[in-house]
């Protein structure tokens, strides 16, 4: 079947439904009606102000309850106040508001919370009907009116024979099971919590006389009038000890164009996957507790609390519209924050190594990711050196050119050699740290960063004198020999510190070699397949000299074992045989390269257990020596 020709229609809107899953599905919780009608209240005040600029606004609240009727909520306010055409145009057509253009069909001013027209559904979460009495002020002749909206997508209206001064009466009434959410006490904490900062009075009067002032008692914590800096802390540090529940690190203060506030520094560990969220209020109303995307992703250490004059909050009014104007706001917040850490750094050095304290590792995480975060924060990052604690701008300043070992091991093992020669070397074996050097590298190249391979370390030392390789040439033949079965090279050198008798050097393969070994001797042999997984892996790779240990001619127990090796030597060239004294040598050596191992951190295989055992063994079995 074609069909030849076109015909317009216009789409059918199921109400009932509609009213359903906007009021139902738009917002987070019922709670938030309160806050729309707060919304409507004070936007009609602002509106008046536009014909009345020096009208004094003010919003009133009552709930009235009785036995066995449940509670309603009455607001009122003195603003603008609505007309007949205006009851039908905008209470009653979903998405329509006043709001969105101003009396001149232009763009209107920005002192409007809110423009989307549907604020008043989200009183159907908590009722069936709503009554809206209004009398308008830019009508001076305009007659009372009563508009009643239903939750099924009827209303109705009427004139009432009333005297009503210009504004707005709404009455919410609960509807069965949501009476809880209408009474007294509920409603109070509900006005304060979202309007305790609005500039225009709000008061709920309980029913027994008593009125409740809503506004004129929190004081924002971005603008305490005539208040010195250490003062404006205070009060923002007290602010997020009562709403937060943190004694935060540091105030920042943040200031955007029409937005300001302020963000504080966690005493604790955030996770840089878990975005903070933050307290953004709307030209003083409180829109959510849970906004993000507020600051930059690199910021994620803060959580902060702002108050804007015109950005667009979404539908749900549970945060702001995602669009250029946020990203501009977000980038200007970010720069106050980075500004404020610059100039931490350059007068209150102490606060600022606080703050890195906590969330430097956190920080770095995010830094191998984001290069803004790494360009902000690259110079302020603690090390771990061979000569102490410093940052990498401290770093750059003292030695220029930065060298690092990725294993902790290799650290731990270099480190006091590296001191004793006056060189400074980075232990980046800690998580993040070696990847973050990495890109750093890349994009600050004058830092002159480089990865460091232990045995470069070894190439650094003096080498022996004619006299001093004929002193040890003993001792290294006997070792070489005694370790030549454990696939390790032995050779002697002069180097600082002198109490350290021998280091115990591998390269990449040496290292790879032996984490096959380990990882073989967990297997039966026979009994696995893996065995000859592990065999082809190590094929093909030169196991030595990928492992050596260097024996320190500085050091006394060296110098003595090179004396015995050469009297030894010298003892079989005379007689022809071997002495004595050879097995103890061999006995000192297999103990040095053990000693070696063990202060490299590094796990021992079977053969060196059983070596270790062997060792023991011989010291405990040697007969003593008969005393004089």
């Amino acid at each position: 079947m074609s069909l030849t020709g076109a015909t317009d229609h216009t789409f059918q809107v199921d109400l009932r439904g509609l009213v359903e899953v906007l009021s139902q599905h738009l917002y987070s919780s019922p709670d938030v009606y309160v806050r729309e009608l707060l919304q409507n209240a004070v936007d009609a005040i602002s509106a008046r102000r536009l014909l009345e600029p020096e009208h004094a606004g003010t919003v009133e609240l009552e709930v009235r309850e009785s036995h066995g009727d449940p509670p309603t909520l009455i607001v009122t306010d003195n603003g603008i106040g609505l007309t007949e055409a205006e009851l039908h145009s905008l209470l009653a057509t979903i998405g329509r508001s006043s709001k969105r253009v101003g009396p001149d069909g232009l763009e209107p001013p920005a002192d409007f919370i809110g423009r989307f027209g549907i604020g008043l559904l989200a009183c159907f979460l908590v009722a069936d009907e709503i009554t809206v009495i209004t009398r308008s002020a830019a009508a001076p002749d305009s007659p009372v009116l009563r508009w009643r909206g239903r939750a099924d997508g009827t209303y109705d209206t009427s004139v009432l024979d009333a005297d009503l001064t210009p504004g707005t009466r709404v009455h919410v009434r609960a509807r069965p099971g949501c009476a809880h959410q209408v009474a007294r006490d509920h409603v109070l904490g509900l006005a304060r919590h979202y309007g305790e900062l609005l500039p225009v009075p709000v008061r709920l009067h309980d029913g027994t006389g008593d009125v409740h002032e809503i506004t004129g008692e929190g004081t924002p914590p971005w603008e305490p009038e005539g208040a010195s800096l250490e003062q404006r802390r205070t009060i923002a540090r007290g602010y997020a000890r009562r709403v937060f529940d943190l004694d935060p690190l540091e105030v920042i203060h943040l200031h955007a164009d029409g937005v300001r506030g302020v963000a504080f520094v966690l005493p604790y560990t955030a996770v840089p996957a878990h975005r903070q969220t933050h307290r953004v209020y709307l030209r003083r109303m409180l829109l959510t507790e849970s906004a993000d995307r507020l600051l930059p992703d690199w910021a994620f250490f803060v959580r902060c609390v702002v108050d804007a004059d015109d950005l667009q909050p979404t539908a749900a009014r549970d945060g702001f519209r995602d669009d250029e104007r946020l990203d501009a706001v977000r980038e200007q917040l970010g720069r106050c924050v980075r500004d404020h850490l610059v100039e931490l750094a350059r007068i209150r050095p102490d606060r600022l190594e606080a703050i890195l304290r906590t969330h430097h590792e956190s920080i770095a995480a995010l830094a191998v990711h984001d290069t803004e975060c790494l360009r902000l924060f690259a110079d302020w990052l603690p090390l771990e050196t061979s000569l102490g604690q410093m940052t990498v701008g401290e770093h750059a300043r003292r030695f220029g050119e930065l060298r690092f070992l990725r294993r902790v091991d290799d650290f731990r093992q270099i480190a006091p050699i590296a001191a004793a020669q006056g060189r400074c070397v980075v232990n980046a074996g800690y998580v993040h740290l070696a990847d973050l050097l990495e890109r750093l590298a890349s994009v600050r190249p004058e830092l002159g960063i480089a990865e460091l391979d232990p045995t470069d370390v070894a190439d650094t030392f003096a080498g022996l004198t004619l006299e001093e390789r004929a002193q040890v040439h003993d001792l290294v033949r006997t070792a070489d020999l005694t370790l030549q079965p454990l696939g390790c090279a032995v050779e002697a050198r002069a180097f600082a510190p002198d109490n350290l008798p021998a280091m115990y050097i591998t390269t990449s393969d040496g290292r790879f070699h032996r984490e096959l070994d380990l990882t073989r001797e967990m297997f039966t042999p026979g009994e696995s397949p893996w065995g000859g997984v592990l065999d082809a892996m190590s094929g093909g790779l030169p196991r030595v000299p990928a492992t050596r240990l260097l024996l320190n001619l500085n050091n006394p127990v060296v110098r003595t074992l090179a004396a015995q090796a050469q009297a030894q030597a010298a003892a079989e060239a005379k007689a022809g045989a071997a002495a004595a004294g050879g097995a103890r040598v061999r006995r000192a050596v297999q103990l040095l390269y053990l000693q070696a191992l063990l202060l490299g951190h590094h796990t021992l295989r079977e053969l060196e257990l059983g070596l270790l055992n062997d060792v023991v063994i011989g010291l405990v079995e040697q007969p003593e020596e008969p005393r004089p």
